[in-house]
């Protein structure tokens, strides 16, 4: 699936997450992200569940995903508040799957 918005281009398939100049994809099992965003390497077995929060206690309101294992946070990724519900459905999918 694709949504064009603007300069937003958001390309969805069973094994990528594509935004902007963002990407997260499963590999190899993998979670791995790159681009703009934070660059994450986290295995999907450690994998528990992915939450998301907005600080408000920083400067600017950046929500971000976090990925959570074995009770702590296995890894943090920025991303936009208008996408991040699909971003963590999308993820959480994956791991039921995996």
């Amino acid at each position: 699936m694709a949504y064009l918005d603007g300069s937003n281009v958001l390309t969805e398939s069973n094994m990528e997450y594509l935004w902007k100049k963002n990407k997260i994809t499963i590999e190899n099992g993998y979670l791995m992200s790159s681009g703009l965003i934070n660059n994450v390497r986290v295995p999907l077995r450690a994998i528990e569940t992915v939450v998301w929060a907005i600080n408000p206690a920083k400067p600017t309101l950046s929500p971000a995903l976090k990925i959570i294992g074995k009770g702590i946070v296995l890894a943090e990724i920025q991303i936009g508040i208008d996408i991040i519900n699909d971003v963590q459905d999308w993820i959480l999918e994956k791991l039921e799957i995996a």
